[in-house]
């Protein structure tokens, strides 16, 4: 007779001594997406690395383009691992983006706190330089025009002395060894990064709630607080259900942009496949866009200032403040209406990314007139600073009542109620289940070349389904 699904798990964390790792588990009320956002970004971090691993046995230095080009189309399921691994860049830095607002909103770099924001900055920093090399890495006519851009930009602050060692010494071959060279150098580094920042939010520990910290810093989860469970195989569970989740998500949507009746209608911004190739008379219409998560950049460089001007502004200025952010704020308030000041500038500043970006996507090369610019720029900075402020004057009034609340018994569902919904995802758990392994059945009769993008979608179902079940099993096993 089989061993039972405990007497598995049992086996599971007793082989590999999951139940001695010193990891923190957390409150029921922390298993929810708003205190995972990190989970996302690392399981994009991970998909990044295995997909990038694989297509480095068929990537050649020599013929970046036309190696490239050949994963997609001559090598077993190339298609979905170049396609997702584009994707999965575009999620991670999405994730990246909205876990730092996130952190910035709760005040969560503040003390004990102040060096893993830091970290985090820096490691934001370095998977957008990745991104960029990888992006470049291509050998299309974008990838081409960001080589360029890159030199450009060097070359503006008085840095050309190290474009041979950035890019090579003019020939191709030498450019794409350096593009990959850098590129797994810069993920080395970004895993590096994470292991450092992981490590530092273990011992520093979740933020508890910040009507349950007083709005005060520092907001430290007590690791003997009573409510808190072990980490295996609560945790454990849940962040596998936050990666088949990401990973499920990560290959369905460039599956779906990649299906025969979708890729052609695709704007080549958000395209699942490389662009054409620089020698192709189809290159000559093509705008020279960069990756979406740089079109903000992109625009500034048609501003009527010196390129090493819009580098500052737009990158080594706002870098600089993120990094020093903890040591200037260093007072106990984390609501963000009691930080005004820091959280306009911080809603400017998004305002501004946001705008650029979509000018950039829109009038792509057009110079930008002086007028327009202020007209752009200068509103965004009036309703922010003075919307914040009147919220920051309109939270001070309420503030000592929110504090004081008598939060009161919270009502639960009935027990019958509660065996129903038991019953009932239990059900759905073995429904789901059987549905996953029908649609991996049926993805092996997919080619595995020509069928990418349904290959794409079937896994993706897969992965969805799975992580269904996860929480299911979660919410009905572990809750």
């Amino acid at each position: 007779m089989g061993m039972s699904r405990k007497s598995i798990g049992d086996w599971f964390a007793e082989t590999f001594h999951l139940k001695d790792i010193p990891f923190m588990g957390v409150p029921t009320y922390m298993f929810s997406i708003e205190y995972w956002l990190g989970g996302i970004a690392s399981a994009a971090l991970f998909w990044q690395a295995l997909t990038g691993l694989l297509m480095l046995l068929y990537y050649q230095p020599s013929d970046a383009y036309d190696s490239t080009m050949a994963i997609i189309h001559a090598v077993p399921f190339g298609s979905v691992l170049l396609s997702s691994h584009l994707y999965g860049a575009y999620i991670m830095i999405l994730a990246v983006y909205i876990h730092g607002l996130h952190v910035y909103f709760k005040g969560a770099y503040k003390k004990p706190r102040q060096f893993q924001w830091v970290l985090g900055v820096l490691m934001f920093a370095m998977v957008m330089i990745t991104s960029f090399v990888g992006y470049s890495m291509t050998g299309d006519v974008l990838g081409t025009d960001a080589v360029d851009v890159g030199k450009g930009i060097l070359a503006s602050i008085h840095l050309s002395v190290l474009t041979p060692i950035f890019f090579g010494n003019g020939t191709e071959l030498d450019l794409f060894t350096r593009l990959l060279g850098w590129h797994i150098i810069l993920v080395t580094l970004v895993v590096l990064l994470f292991a450092l920042h992981f490590y530092l939010a273990e011992q520093n520990g979740f933020m508890p709630d910040l009507k349950e910290a007083k709005y005060k810093a520092p907001a430290v989860l007590r690791k003997d607080d009573a409510r808190i469970k072990p980490w295996w195989p609560r945790n454990f569970i849940f962040m596998i259900g936050i990666v088949t989740l990401t990973w499920g998500i990560i290959l369905m949507l460039p599956s779906i942009l990649a299906l025969p009746q979708i890729v052609d209608k695709v704007p080549i911004l958000f395209s699942p496949y490389p662009g054409p190739s620089p020698a192709s008379p189809q290159a000559s219409l093509v705008p020279a866009y960069p990756p979406w998560f740089f079109l903000f950049m992109y625009k500034m460089a048609d501003m009527p200032f010196p390129l090493a001007v819009d580098v500052s502004m737009g990158a080594l200025i706002p870098l600089v403040v993120l990094i020093v952010v903890p040591f200037i704020d260093r007072n106990e308030e984390l609501h963000p209406l009691d930080r005004p000041f820091l959280t306009a500038l911080f809603i400017t500043g998004l305002t501004w990314l946001i705008e650029l970006s979509i000018w950039g996507a829109g009038q792509p090369g057009v110079p930008v007139k002086p007028i327009w610019l202020l007209l752009v720029i200068i509103p965004p900075f009036i309703i922010s600073f003075g919307g914040i402020y009147l919220l920051h004057l309109m939270w001070r009034s309420i503030k000592p009542k929110v504090i004081n609340a008598d939060p009161g018994d919270k009502t639960t569902a009935s027990n019958v109620a509660e065996d129903k919904v038991d019953k009932l995802l239990s059900a759905l758990s073995i429904i789901v289940t059987a549905v996953a392994v029908i649609i991996l059945l049926l993805s092996f009769s997919l080619n595995p070349i020509t069928d990418g993008p349904l290959i794409g979608l079937s896994w993706s179902a897969l992965l969805l389904l799975f992580s269904a079940d996860v929480f299911i099993y979660f919410r009905y096993e572990l809750k």
